[in-house]
């Protein structure tokens, strides 16, 4: 099931994670082409390990909590890519950061292609979820940019540039950024969230499980930064501590709940 291809990739991402902590300790970009190179030759040896296993089992790879994780990882990574290149905004230090650690989250779970019942087996059912993890990575990407706002603000305020901070870009950019990708994450988890509604409905399934309360919990929490950016009332500082609150709901939804309740979405990980 192409396993080789993932276990290549987390080596990869593993020596981009060493370099970009090499990196960010000596307050350093020596190794900036270098960990480009890594991050771009695992993205692809990842994307073709995901593409397999949608060859093989004809549904999207991301049913089981190893195949969730992975392609939370593969899209984190894809978007920093992006911004990286597009934006020339350095946040590939960090995506690799957090993408590493997503694989190897997902390297201790099973690795079996889950079987999806059949009722459950469609185009919608998979745009879901493929549009829910590419939503919850855009936020967490905008929880990155949040994060460096407020040390980049506070080494403004103190007015010291000799640390971390020099290798960070500017507030501006930071802070535009992180309206960008939650201008951008807010519809696409909105329509992820219609999606399974919509197929739910269908089914019957409607029952307020944990997952789809905090699901929804974390819809309303995006939907206030969303409005308050949008209407140009609430930027900047107040807006990234926000987004941070947006973020641990993210992850408690995405590890808490799917692991430790008996929630609806895990009747289709088996």
């Amino acid at each position: 099931m192409g396993t080789l291809f993932f276990e290549i990739a987390l080596t990869l991402y593993f020596a981009g994670f060493l370099l970009s902590i090499s990196e960010l300790v000596r307050k350093k970009t020596d190794f900036e082409k270098i960990i480009f190179i890594l991050c771009l030759s695992g993205f692809v040896l990842h994307t073709v390990y995901l593409a397999v296993r949608y060859i093989i089992s004809g549904q999207a790879p991301v049913f089981s909590m190893h195949e969730a994780t992975s392609f939370f990882a593969w899209s984190i990574l894809s978007l920093s890519i992006f911004i990286n290149y597009f934006y020339r905004t350095k946040i590939l230090n960090f995506g690799i950061i957090l993408s590493f650690l997503l694989m190897f989250i997902s390297a201790f779970f099973s690795r079996n292609i889950p079987i999806i019942k059949p009722e459950l087996r469609s185009p919608l059912i998979d745009l879901h979820a493929i549009l829910a993890l590419f939503g919850i990575a855009l936020f967490s990407i905008a929880f990155i940019f949040s994060i460096l706002y407020l040390i980049q603000e506070k080494s403004v305020k103190s007015k010291k540039f000799g640390g971390f901070e020099k290798i960070l870009p500017s507030l501006e950019i930071l802070d535009r950024m992180n309206y960008r990708l939650i201008f951008w994450g807010f519809p696409v988890y909105t329509v992820a969230l219609l999606c399974g509604l919509i197929k739910y409905l269908h089914l019957g399934e409607i029952v307020f499980d944990p997952k789809q309360v905090c699901s929804f919990i974390t819809w309303i929490v995006y939907l206030a930064i969303f409005y308050l950016m949008v209407k140009g009332d609430w930027r900047k500082k107040k807006a990234a501590y926000l987004t941070i609150i947006g973020f641990l709901l993210v992850i408690i939804g995405f590890f808490g709940v799917n692991l430790l309740t008996e929630s609806f979405h895990r009747k289709l990980w088996a």
